[in-house]
C-alpha cells in the first residue's frame, strides 16, 4: 500500500486465502452483496472509489502475487494462470456468487473467471481492460515517469495521487506484461472466439484520453458480446478511477444493481455499434 492511498482503505481488514499453491492476501470492507475488485498491473491500491463501493457492497480487493510489492514466485505464467489463482481464492473465502470487478490487466483476469464460471459471476465491470489493443503505442515499455502520468491521469491532483514509482518497479511491471504476452501472443483472438458465449451481464468503461489502450476498443466488447455495455467517461484517462472516481463509484453501484437500466453519469456516454 502506498502512502499515497493510506488515507484511504480504513475500513477495510486484512485477511489471507489459499489458492492455487499462493497465499494470497485480500482486504475485505463493507456488508450486502459481495463484490471482488481485482486491481491493475501497478498493484493493489485503496481508492476513494474503493470506499464508496464497500458503503454498499461487501467489498474484496485481492493482492495478487508478482505484481506490485506482492513477491512473485513465477508460479503464473499466464492471464489464465491468474484467472484460476483468483477464482481458487474465492471459493477459498467460500463465495457461492460474487460480481467482479477487474482495472486494466486485471479486467482481463475478471474477464476470464467470467468465461470460465458463469455461474458465480453476477455481473461484470471492466475498467480499461487491454484485452484488445487495436492502435495501441507498443514501445510502452522505455515510457519516463512523466509520460507515463500523461497517458494514466488527465487529473493527478485527484485523489489518489498518482505515483508511478521508481523506474525498477516499472520496468519490473512491463516485464512481467511481457511475459504474460509471450507465453500467450494469440490470447487476444481467443478471447474474441469466446466473447460470443458470455452469459455474464457486462459493463465496459473507459477514459476518453486513455493513453495506453484506445479507448474505440471498448466497441469490440459491444460487437461480440450478448450482454455488454460500453460506457465513455469523459476527462478521464486510463486510471478511470482515478479522475473520476465518485462518477466511477456511481455507475458501478448502479450497474450491480439493476443492470442494463443503470443511470449515466454526468459527462459520460452510453457507447452504440
Amino acid at each position: 500500500m502506498t502512502s499515497a492511498s493510506a488515507q484511504y482503505g480504513a475500513a477495510f481488514t486484512e485477511g489471507v486465502a489459499q489458492a492455487d499453491g499462493h497465499t494470497i492476501r485480500y482486504f475485505r470492507a463493507g456488508e450486502g452483496d459481495t463484490l471482488v475488485v481485482i486491481h491493475s498491473a501497478a498493484g493493489f491500491r485503496f481508492s476513494p472509489m474503493l470506499d464508496r463501493l464497500a458503503e454498499t457492497y461487501d467489498v474484496i480487493l485481492f493482492a495478487l502475487p508478482g505484481w506490485g510489492d506482492e513477491p512473485d514466485d513465477g508460479r503464473d505464467q499466464t492471464l489464465t494462470d491468474l484467472a484460476v489463482t483468483v477464482y481458487q481464492a474465492t471459493q477459498d473465502l467460500g463465495l457461492k456468487s460474487f460480481h467482479l470487478l477487474g482495472s486494466a490487466l486485471g479486467g482481463d483476469i475478471a474477464l476470464n473467471v467470467a468465461l470460465d464460471h458463469p455461474e458465480r459471476v453476477a455481473s461484470l465491470v471492466l475498467e480499461a481492460p487491454g484485452t484488445f489493443r487495436e492502435g495501441a503505442d507498443t514501445s510502452q515499455v522505455d515510457v519516463t515517469p512523466e509520460e507515463a502520468l500523461r497517458k494514466v491521469r488527465v487529473h493527478p491532483e485527484r485523489p489518489p495521487v498518482f505515483e508511478p514509482g521508481p523506474p525498477e518497479s516499472q520496468a519490473r511491471m512491463f516485464a512481467l506484461i511481457s511475459r504474460l504476452a509471450q507465453a500467450d501472443p494469440d490470447y487476444s483472438q481467443k478471447i474474441a472466439d469466446r466473447l460470443p458465449e458470455s452469459s455474464v451481464r457486462t459493463l465496459v468503461v473507459f477514459g476518453d484520453k486513455d493513453g495506453f489502450i484506445p479507448p474505440q476498443n471498448g466497441r469490440t466488447f459491444v460487437r461480440l458480446m450478448p450482454d455488454c455495455s460500453f460506457v465513455l467517461l469523459h476527462d478521464a484517462a486510463h486510471d478511470v478511477q482515478g479522475d473520476r472516481a465518485e462518477d466511477l463509484a456511481a455507475l458501478v453501484a448502479d450497474f450491480l444493481a439493476r443492470g442494463s437500466d443503470f443511470q449515466l453519469p454526468s459527462d459520460a456516454t452510453l457507447v452504440t455499434l
